[in-house]
């Protein structure tokens, strides 16, 4: 059994090398696997047909769409600039300014958002006062707090889909790291940020607010749905505040410019060969096979739930990637256990947050013009802190 995973793994691995296309790096590999592990061709299409017309494949690919479409709106009506501008004269303060920045945009599923935050982040520390490698840190850090809990984010949603738990679930389960990391992070910066001029005009309490629930009313009127309705689904939430920022904000001319733009035809096929990949791993005889074999060593299935997920993280950057490839493997064994799918979560995530090839990462170190070895200086041993904190709750 190991060496015939070890064969689709290294086809993985193969694939990310030469950069093929993330959608088919995930297919192909679980054709191989189907194939290796005594499914017939008329099992692996019926297989492959029932993962695409599945509800929670379906459902998947219209949650993500459906925050692509807010992702959009937010950028039609300048949402951000009004967070920014409410958040620094509601705080006037440039520490406030400086983690808030990256950390409220990252409330926003985007691709390079730490793109947008790192203008901002550069006008509070100035040019010559913070060296370019801790303003990447800084940027990058605070802009990834979130993705512990944030059910916006595309491999929150994957884990939750992968293992059929509830949303609100998970976020119990994981909110805690989000004020781990933010504390880390305020840690970071009392030990190699200088002392900085604080010449942030403060403006009035009521405009400030005003300003902010201008740039954030979708996302705070999803907050509060989950949190008055934990039974509601995600789906729905997304949807009553797209369809109400609409009617409010978007002239009619608009929306169809929106839905084209936030149809995202890579990401979507990306997700559906995850799913089509778990079902290959459920319907083969890996998945009994990979339950009688880690299931009595916990020692080797801690071992593994730390490193596999980590391991894809860091190769690919991309949430999804370890999400979508590792996760089924475990569905056998981790069942609906939430300690176990949160180990599996932190490894995956702080493997990506190490990773070169992360898009926020390479995009905040070219925009300050940073050295990216040096940016490891101050991101190393955070990343490995909350691994390390994951790893104790599990055991």
């Amino acid at each position: 059994m190991w060496l015939k995973l070890l064969i689709v793994l290294s086809l993985l691995l193969l694939l990310l090398a030469i950069k093929a296309n993330l959608s088919l790096s995930i297919f192909l590999p679980g054709l191989l696997l189907a194939f290796l592990f005594k499914m017939t061709p008329t099992e692996i299409i019926h297989s492959t047909w029932k993962s695409i017309s599945d509800w929670n494949t379906i459902k998947l690919l219209l949650i993500i769409f459906l925050i692509l479409i807010l992702v959009e709106i937010q950028k039609e009506k300048g949402s951000l600039q009004k967070l920014v501008k409410g958040m620094e004269g509601l705080f006037g303060n440039k520490w406030m300014t400086i983690t808030l920045s990256p950390s409220l945009i990252g409330l926003l599923p985007m691709p390079g958002g730490a793109l947008v935050s790192a203008p901002v982040l550069n006008e509070a520390l100035g040019e010559g006062e913070v060296s370019p490698e801790l303003k990447t840190f800084i940027n990058y850090w605070f802009r990834h707090i979130w993705e512990y809990f944030w059910p916006l984010y595309q491999g929150f949603i994957l884990t939750v889909t992968i293992f059929g738990i509830k949303t609100i679930e998970l976020i119990k389960n994981q909110f805690y790291f989000t004020f781990i990391a933010a504390a880390l992070g305020y840690v970071s910066m009392l030990i190699f940020l200088p002392r900085l001029k604080n010449d942030i005009k403060k403006e009035p309490f009521i405009i400030s607010i005003k300003t902010l629930i201008k740039g954030t009313w979708e996302i705070l009127l999803i907050i509060i749905m989950l949190i008055l309705f934990p039974r509601l689904d995600i789906l729905v939430s997304l949807s009553i505040a797209i369809i109400s920022s609409i009617v409010i904000s978007i002239p009619k001319r608009k929306i169809w410019g929106i839905i084209v733009r936030a149809f995202n035809l890579r990401i979507l096929l990306l997700l559906a060969s995850v799913m089509i990949f778990k079902g290959y791993i459920l319907n083969s005889e890996l998945s009994s096979l990979l339950k009688n074999s880690i299931s009595g060593s916990h020692s080797l299935l801690a071992f593994l739930m730390v490193s596999i997920p980590f391991s894809l993280g860091f190769l690919t950057g991309v949430n999804t990637a370890f999400a979508g490839i590792s996760f089924p493997l475990f569905i056998p064994i981790v069942g609906h256990n939430l300690n176990y799918i949160s180990l599996l979560y932190i490894s995956g995530f702080s493997g990506v947050l190490l990773s070169p090839l992360h898009l926020c990462l390479a995009l905040s170190a070219e925009y300050y013009e940073a050295k990216l070895i040096r940016v490891y200086k101050y991101l190393t041993l955070p990343v490995l802190i909350i691994l390390a904190i994951a790893i104790i709750v599990f055991v």
